[in-house]
């Protein structure tokens, strides 16, 4: 919606220089600086947090004035840079508060004053002061708008792939009327001076909201006053950086760390409790030693063993550790779900192609900033994450992996409940295969090779060739097989990936042949067509063992050809602009 573009406005700033603003001129920076300077650049600005927006343009801050009734606004807010996401929100609405009236004023004569005071307008306003216009904001504040919380975390938008581009929810608005005005010096700019010696100012409004309203708006003094309904241009805006999830839970990450037994604490010699005490604590601490045991299984051995209340040296421990066990299973699940969520709206960012690789490379960033809490070690999702940024990191697009998706009426499943040799695999978008691939027929056999481009994940096109020999009815007959070739993918993440397809080619022969029957040669070349089926299993996302079965015809003798194939394949990934 907003999108205010400071970045080349600053480099000529920087390039200009000013005699007021202390800024160095363009030839004194280093290229390092230069990029660094999109960072820097808003390091000057007064409240960072509390923007203002005077210089939007009316059909944008009206789009603003209908979301904001819709729900709490998330925006992307970076290095003076604000751009309203359509379509995500945070839980809530909005609530009007009536404030007192207030008049404030501000005079702008300088590139760096902008930029302290309307950093989101340097872009639009910069020129002008730069020609040696002064700028004059007059603002009347009578309400704003307040959002129900201070602070949301990332899994709490709403709205589709977009919202992993937020960096900040709009929590308050400041509401009234402003005039924002150019003063233009004619003395400054040697004209209008005359003979007289005398000079005036050309005052130009550049923007009123509401229009011809601001001393109406500043006259505002009770709460039924009926301007209060009119006087509500947006004035300034209060943003709030979206929280990582991991940070907002109850109790903080302390919850998504497994409990330490500390068996000094534990431990009791007091021999005249139950053995059944003795026994179930026998088995928490085994439990506990136990790593490929599930948060779960700790909660029931701990609560197990706190369950019996007669003769239990262990029982104050084993509450606490009951309880401990079942705050993080609770805080860890939750804190999965909300990663599977996140992690299926980034896979369908990073699948459009109209989204630039910059804006991706972000979104991958703040989901692995807003699951830090999530070791990337047991969970193959941030796994893929963190490789999938890297290669966006490099300008590469990419894409995420598909993991097994819960019967209807289950839960999703979470990554710590997935065998990691079944969920860690996945093979390239786009790639071409390269096989040797032997082959078995009635009394023949053949050697040779394929190559298989792959589009899309699923689907394989492309041709093989192979030396032939048969012997069915007399001498070896001995043929060149060239045949094109297409195949169909299932399970295309998994170690086990079936497919079928089918081929079609030639059998040429090579040399005179003699027929066992007739002697005479039988050096017709033959058509072939056949349909195929098998499954590779993927050792690697570069290497796998193929394994196939075909069937068909051909044009002569004996008319129908099967038999089975079998060998390797390695698998290269090739170029991001292949089509999808």
């Amino acid at each position: 919606m907003r999108r205010s573009g400071c970045l080349l406005a600053v480099l000529h700033l920087l390039a200009v220089g000013c005699s007021r603003s202390g800024l160095r001129d363009a030839g004194d920076l280093t290229a390092s600086q230069l990029e660094a300077a999109g960072q820097s650049r808003c390091s000057v600005v007064k409240d960072p947090d509390k923007p203002l927006i005077v210089e939007w343009s009316g059909m944008d801050a009206a789009e603003l004035e209908a979301r904001l009734l819709r729900g709490v606004v998330a925006v992307r807010y970076e290095d003076c840079e604000m751009e309203v996401l359509r379509g995500c929100t945070a839980p809530g609405q909005y609530s009007y508060a009536q404030t007192t009236t207030g008049s404030q004023s501000i005079h702008i004569g300088s590139l760096d004053e902008l930029l302290i005071n309307i950093p989101l307008g340097l872009a639009q306003l910069g020129g002008r002061v730069e020609r040696g216009e002064a700028l004059e904001l007059d603002m009347v504040v009578v309400g704003r708008y307040e959002a129900p919380r201070p602070a949301y975390t990332a899994a709490e938008l709403s709205g589709g792939p977009e919202c992993a581009r937020a960096t900040h929810v709009v929590t308050g608005v400041s509401l009234g009327a402003f005039r924002l005005s150019s003063v233009e010096d004619s003395a400054r700019n040697g004209g209008g001076a005359g003979f007289s010696g005398s000079s005036e100012d050309t005052i130009e409004v550049l923007k009123e909201s509401p229009p011809n309203m601001l001393e109406a708006c500043a006259q505002v003094a009770a709460a039924d006053d009926p301007r209060r309904n009119v006087c509500t241009a947006p004035i300034r805006l209060e943003v709030a950086p979206i929280s990582a999830h991991a940070e907002a839970l109850a109790g903080s990450q302390q919850f998504l760390r497994p409990p330490d037994l500390d068996k000094r604490e534990v431990q009791s010699t007091d021999l005249s409790g139950s053995l059944a005490a003795h026994q179930a604590y026998d088995v928490a601490v085994k439990v506990q030693a136990d790593r490929r045991a599930t948060p779960e299984r700790h909660t029931e051995a701990w609560c197990a063993l706190a369950a019996i209340e007669q003769e239990n040296p262990y029982l104050a421990q084993a509450r606490e550790l009951c309880d401990r066990w079942r705050d993080h299973a609770s805080a860890l699940r939750q804190s999965e779900a909300r990663m599977i969520h996140d992690y299926d709206n980034l896979r369908v960012l990073l699948e459009l192609r109209g989204v630039p690789v910059a804006a991706q490379e972000r979104a991958a960033a703040s989901f692995l900033v807003t699951h830090q809490g999530l070791t990337a070690d047991a969970y193959p999702r941030i796994r893929a994450v963190e490789r999938a940024k890297r290669r966006l990191g490099r300008g590469d697009r990419t894409s995420l992996p598909s993991f097994s998706t819960a019967a209807a009426g289950e839960p999703p499943p979470v990554d710590s409940q997935i065998g990691r040799s079944l969920i860690d695999r996945r093979s390239y978008r786009k790639a071409i295969s390269v096989g040797f691939q032997p082959r078995w027929i009635p009394q023949g056999y053949g050697l040779g090779g394929s190559v298989l481009g792959r589009v899309n994940y699923v689907h394989e096109v492309g041709f093989e060739v192979a030396y032939a020999q048969y012997a069915g009815y007399g001498p070896r007959w001995r043929y060149i097989l060239a045949m094109a070739r297409y195949e169909r993918v299932y399970r295309p993440h998994k170690v086990f990936r079936p497919y079928i397809g089918a081929s079609f080619g030639a059998l040429i022969p090579i040399g005179p042949m003699t027929c066992a029957q007739v002697l005479q040669p039988c050096a017709a070349p033959a058509g072939v067509m056949t349909v195929n089926g098998g499954a590779r299993v993927s050792l690697t996302p570069w290497l796998s063992l193929v394994a196939q079965g075909f069937a068909g015809a051909m044009t002569a003798r004996p008319f129908f050809v099967g038999g089975v194939s079998g060998g390797i394949e390695f698998t290269i990934p090739t170029g991001r602009d292949w089509p999808q």
